[in-house]
């Protein structure tokens, strides 16, 4: 026979927030903020039937790196590019983004 232990109280619920933090260095939570803007500015300037046919990858060395489905996206994008960086130094501050390197990949 098993002898019941008494329950422990249940903590108090903890914003996922916090619970992040707790996970995340700060540089880390700079970085999902710095990421969420770069995609609204991402989904804001390329237009809608573009948006499938790429991919957000990393920002390294001050390049966004972009993945494209096909060569035609990427000159596409070439072209947008200048409109691109100017609306991203807009809304994350000028110089931390300073050009856009493609590379054709799946585009999933």
């Amino acid at each position: 026979m098993h002898k019941l232990s008494k329950r422990q109280p249940l903590p108090k619920p903890v914003a996922v927030r916090e619970v992040l933090k707790g996970l995340m260095k700060p540089l880390d939570w700079n970085n999902l903020g710095q990421r969420s803007r770069i995609r609204q500015v991402w989904e804001a300037v390329v237009p809608p039937e573009m948006l499938p046919h790429t991919r957000l990858l990393e920002v390294r060395r001050r390049e966004l790196l972009v993945e494209v489905s096909a060569g035609a996206w990427g000159q596409e994008l070439q072209f947008l590019g200048p409109r691109i960086l100017g609306e991203l130094a807009k809304a994350i501050g000028p110089g931390i983004i300073k050009d856009l390197r493609l590379r054709i990949g799946s585009g999933k």
